[in-house]
C-alpha cells in the first residue's frame, strides 16, 4: 500500500537523490519506519492510508506506543506532525531492530549495549564447561 501511494505521488520518501522515489518505508515482522519528507499534505496522505490499513485488516496501529522523529526541522513541524498522528516525539538515536539509528553520526556510547550483550552471551558459553567438570 505504501509503495503504491508513493509511486501515485501522495507523500515523498527521503533521499530521493539516493534512491529512485526515495525509502518510504522499512519494514521486518511488526516494527516498522515509515519516511517521507516534510509536506503536511503528504502527512494527511499517510495519515489516511495507515487508517485504510486498519480498516482492511481488522488490525489495529498502536499510534499511543509509537514516535515522530523530525530530521532537519524545527520544533514546531515536529509537533505539528506528533499532534496529526496522536504519536509521542521521539529522539535519536532511535533503536530498529535494536540497533541505534541516527541522522547524524553515532557516538560510541550509542554502541556500548552490543558490547555488553555480546559478554553476557560470552558468560553463558565459558561456565558450560566447567558444569560438565
Amino acid at each position: 500500500m505504501v509503495r503504491n501511494a508513493q509511486k501515485e505521488k501522495l507523500f515523498t520518501g527521503l533521499a530521493r537523490d539516493l534512491i529512485e522515489d526515495g525509502v518510504a518505508i522499512l519494514q521486518y515482522a511488526d516494527d516498522t519506519v515509515i519516511c517521507f519528507e516534510h509536506d503536511v499534505a503528504g502527512a494527511v496522505n499517510m495519515k489516511l492510508l495507515l487508517y485504510m490499513f486498519e480498516l482492511m485488516s481488522g488490525l489495529k496501529i498502536n499510534f499511543e506506543k509509537s514516535e515522530v522523529f523530525c530530521v532537519g526541522g524545527d520544533d514546531n513541524i515536529l509537533n505539528t506532525y506528533a499532534h496529526m498522528f496522536n504519536c509521542q516525539i521521539g529522539h535519536f538515536p532511535m533503536k530498529y531492530l535494536g540497533v541505534p539509528v541516527s541522522c547524524t553520526g553515532l557516538r560510541n556510547i550509542d554502541w556500548l549495549f552490543l558490547d555488553e550483550k555480546f559478554l553476557k552471551c560470552c558468560e553463558s558459553w565459558l561456565v558450560m564447561p566447567h558444569l560438565r567438570g
